[in-house]
């Protein structure tokens, strides 16, 4: 039984927290309150600077599931800071172009960007049923996701406007409509040879009476639904200036995974629910999400297994891909948007970064050899379970935490 709930929850459970090496304190805990109820609580810690100059910085453990009260607070705590470093793997063209790229450089980051606004605009019509008729669309758009990025990518690697082509076409009859967004290259002019040549990138044509192709739920989406918890994403907002996305993008992400073969890959398809590991994973969930007493078993199980992950080697057998990339490779990049921060913006006091908890314990190492030093904890209660939501009694609840912490201390070799 307990290889069977081990086997069935690992591969779930790596969508929500990845499990480096140990911190010197959790970042997760689980607690049992005088009323019967079981929490799962994430940890703040906040770190003094080297010297009086050097601001503090706050590690702000995420947990992407959780109960809804959870980000309102979370949101608060982080609205607090100057700024914010935030974990989530960024399209490719996102980031700001750097002025002093070679060439033909400037041609490949415009490319990405161009592909950016196509997938931004076909993100539009997933929502409204039509591609947006121009930049005002996006910009007014109430997905904040998709108003909060677009001013920032209207431009190309050279300075100049992006231009917008919407097409309309009848072949045999059949009617198609298409986007497309075109840089003018070097010397922003139609047309031209080398890098003043014309960049396009358009969509594929669709029939426009057709309802478009909803995208499938991702593993991390399912889950939360499956718990009857809410998900980071559709809860809280990242849009402020002061928020920074401090990841890789997804072509950095593929690149470093393919240096572990193909197959590493998959993790990807995994987390976007396309793998066929992922659509088992999903109708499980799907059956779960059905039962409230399921529900609550599972989040359960979920919360022990969270707090217990931090100091096992639970997802060792994801693979090196998984640690070295997923884990150490995003760490170092945060570290890095870190340092630049410090040296580029020296008024800030107060800096957060808000990862994984399972990002923590390397995040914390980098710090400390850093100079810093933790100076206080701060616990914000995640998910809330009574047991007796499970419709399992008291002894059937404590025997399926005490098979799950065996399971743990097993895979450490306790």
């Amino acid at each position: 039984m307990r290889k069977f709930v081990q086997r069935c929850i690992t591969p779930i459970l790596s969508c929500v927290l990845i499990t480096p090496a140990l911190a010197s304190e959790p970042y997760t805990r689980v607690s049992e309150q005088a009323d019967g109820n079981i929490i799962l609580e994430m940890c703040t810690r906040t770190f003094d600077g080297p010297d009086a100059d050097a601001p503090r910085v706050h590690l702000v453990s995420a947990i992407h599931i959780a109960d809804k009260p959870y980000y309102a607070s979370m949101q608060e705590l982080l609205n607090s800071y100057d700024i914010v470093l935030f974990e989530g793997v960024k399209p490719a063209g996102l980031d700001p172009i750097d002025p002093e790229l070679d060439e033909e450089s400037k041609v490949k980051a415009t490319q990405e960007r161009l592909d950016l606004l196509v997938s931004i605009a076909q993100m539009y019509r997933a929502s409204h049923g039509h591609y947006p008729s121009g930049y005002g669309d996006l910009a007014n758009s109430e997905d904040r996701r998709i108003a909060s990025i677009v001013n920032s990518v209207r431009t190309d690697a050279w300075g100049n406007n992006i231009a917008t082509r919407n097409s309309f076409h009848i072949v045999d009859d059949v009617k198609s409509v298409q986007i497309e967004y075109v840089s003018y290259g070097a010397d922003g002019e139609e047309g031209g040879e080398g890098i003043n040549a014309d960049i396009t990138s358009a969509s594929e044509p669709v029939n426009p009476d057709e309802a478009p192709a909803q995208s499938p739920e991702g593993i991390q989406t399912q889950l939360a639904n499956a718990l009857r918890v809410s998900f980071q994403l559709d809860e809280m907002d990242t849009s402020k200036p002061e928020w920074v996305n401090a990841d890789m993008d997804v072509n950095e992400l593929q690149r470093a995974l393919s240096e572990y073969g193909e197959d590493s890959l998959a993790i990807l398809s995994m987390l976007e629910g396309e793998s066929f590991g992922a659509k088992v994973a999903g109708f499980i969930l799907n059956f779960i999400s059905r039962s409230p007493q399921l529900s609550s078993m599972m989040k359960l199980v979920m919360m022990d297994m969270l707090a217990f992950a931090e100091e096992s080697d639970l997802l060792a057998d994801q693979g090196e891909a998984m640690h070295q990339v997923i884990v150490e490779g995003r760490n170092q990049v945060v570290i890095e948007y870190l340092i630049d921060t410090i040296e580029q913006q020296p008024q800030h006091d107060d800096i957060a970064i808000f990862y994984g908890a399972g990002h923590m314990a390397g995040l914390e190492a980098s710090l400390i050899e850093m100079g810093y030093t933790p100076s206080g904890d701060h616990w914000a209660p995640a998910m809330v379970v009574n047991p007796k939501d499970t419709g399992l009694s008291e002894m059937q609840v404590r025997m399926m935490r005490n098979m799950i912490k065996s399971s743990l201390q097993q895979q450490m070799g306790r």
